[in-house]
């Protein structure tokens, strides 16, 4: 027997379907058009919704099964015996099909909403470990936020950002009327619905912020803008505002700052401040741009370069400063021994060629921010990618250039000639000193009366 899974389009269900491998084997083609026609042994509806990519056979209890799993985020156990008492499909476990884009823990017990390019929205009891409720939609998920008590006492609000731009606010709520709380024994308590949808972006929703007081909502997206929303039953927008990069995070300012204030994070390096905006004092009469809202803009640059230009600067003055105190220390230990300063010689010191020092190089395109916060007051702290990029390498583009040895070799010799010549400098230096001496000691003995100068054949 062979098996495969067949699409019913129009039912959007999935059938898992079971040949004869016998019959496949040895039909023959009876025409030219390399096609054989045959029916199916049986056939056993999985569910709506689902694609199947791989099955495994399993023997529990002396009875085979099937595991198969769902590319739309499931396992399933399947009975393909076909006899009298086939069991129906089992969905055994259910997760997203792809990478989580956002998640968001509730304010008020243990668990967590998820979202993600899969359509859907998750609710997870993370200590149950066990997933709760999940909701469908047209497009996939790319932000999540929980809302605040102070907009939903119960904790049973959440805002969801999708790729077309749309922002939903979902409720999490028990239809039997009790708290949803993590764990429960009956996880078939939670359910999701739909209070509100609504489209102010044109792009990818990126980022939900509530503001502290609960009274404003931010949404951020790839459309380089900022959209406020009052925050009642009914989410009505104030405006919006451009910036001047893809939003990445919002992020909105504790109790502990005097103003409410936002900070938006672009994903080109670009920070920008705001207050939180009045809802009465906006009427948007033919647009919702905000064109009087004051903003600060703070731009970042790697400095890494400078600092190691700084700490090398350091690291050379260091040695100096150590190659001094051991000469003093050597000249105390010479007059120690009874010398004097004009009978202490110097010994002679090796010139070393100093490298040039690094480079300062501030990258052309800032390095990204991936999130922020506030701190104290006046301050906020920022997490970047790419601050170890440093300047492309040079490359060697000389045919001719010295392998690493010969660099090496010719580096030794270049050192040896160097001091070669230094040494060589400095017994010209003293030659320079001794024909000076000689030439005074000349004078002076020139002015001296005949009788007591001394004859050049004798000097």
């Amino acid at each position: 027997m062979t098996s495969k899974t067949r699409l019913l389009p129009t039912k959007n269900a999935i059938y898992h379907v079971v040949w004869d491998f016998e019959t496949i084997d040895t039909a023959d083609v009876v025409d030219d058009t390399g096609l054989v026609e045959m029916e199916h042994i049986n056939e056993l509806l999985v569910g709506k919704n689902v694609s199947l990519n791989f099955m495994m056979k399993i023997h529990e209890r002396g009875e085979p099964y099937w595991y198969a799993q769902d590319f739309n985020g499931a396992i399933w156990k399947l009975d393909l015996s076909f006899s009298n008492v086939t069991r129906d499909p089992e969905c055994l476990f259910t997760f997203h099909s792809g990478k989580i884009e956002a998640v968001s823990v509730s304010p008020v017990t243990y668990i967590m909403a998820t979202t993600a390019l899969d359509r859907s929205v998750r609710i997870y009891d993370y200590i149950g470990k066990v997933q709760m409720v999940d909701m469908k939609f047209k497009q996939g998920g790319t932000a999540i936020t929980w809302a605040p008590t102070l907009v939903n006492p119960k904790g049973g609000i959440i805002a969801v950002g999708f790729q077309d731009g749309i922002v939903r606010i979902i409720e999490l709520y028990n239809p039997k009327g009790l708290p949803v709380i993590a764990g429960r024994e009956n996880v078939g308590d939670a359910a999701l619905r739909l209070k509100q949808a609504f489209k102010p972006h044109v792009s990818v929703v990126t980022a939900l912020a509530y503001e502290r007081n609960g009274e404003v909502l931010a949404t951020g997206s790839k459309d380089k803008t900022v959209f406020f929303f009052t925050v009642e039953d009914k989410y009505d927008p104030i405006g919006f505002i451009s910036v001047p990069g893809p939003v990445e995070a919002l992020q909105w300012s504790p109790h502990s700052h005097v103003n409410s204030k936002l900070l938006i994070l672009c994903q080109n390096g670009i920070v920008v401040q705001v207050p939180a905006p009045d809802p009465m004092a906006y009427d948007a009469v033919t647009t919702y741009r905000i064109k009087d809202l004051p903003a600060e803009y703070f731009r970042f640059w790697s400095i890494k370069s400078r600092i190691l230009r700084e700490e090398e600067i350091k690291r050379r003055e260091k040695i100096k400063e150590q190659k001094e105190k051991e000469k003093q220390q050597w000249i105390k230990e010479q007059l120690d021994q009874g010398k004097t300063l004009e009978e202490i010689e110097m010994p002679e010191e090796v010139l070393v060629e100093e490298e040039p020092l690094p480079e300062i190089y501030i990258p052309e395109t800032p390095s990204p921010i991936l999130c922020g916060f506030y701190s104290d007051p006046g301050r906020f702290w920022l997490s970047m990618s790419g601050l170890d990029k440093e300047k492309a390498a040079d490359d060697i583009e000389d045919i001719y250039a010295y392998s690493i040895e010969n660099a090496k070799q010719k580096k030794e010799y270049d050192q040896i000639m160097r001091a070669a010549e230094y040494k060589k400098l400095l017994k010209r230096q003293e030659l320079i000193l001794l024909r000076q001496e000689f030439q005074e000691l000349l004078r002076i003995n020139s002015e001296l009366p005949k009788h007591m100068q001394l004859l050049r054949e004798v000097c």
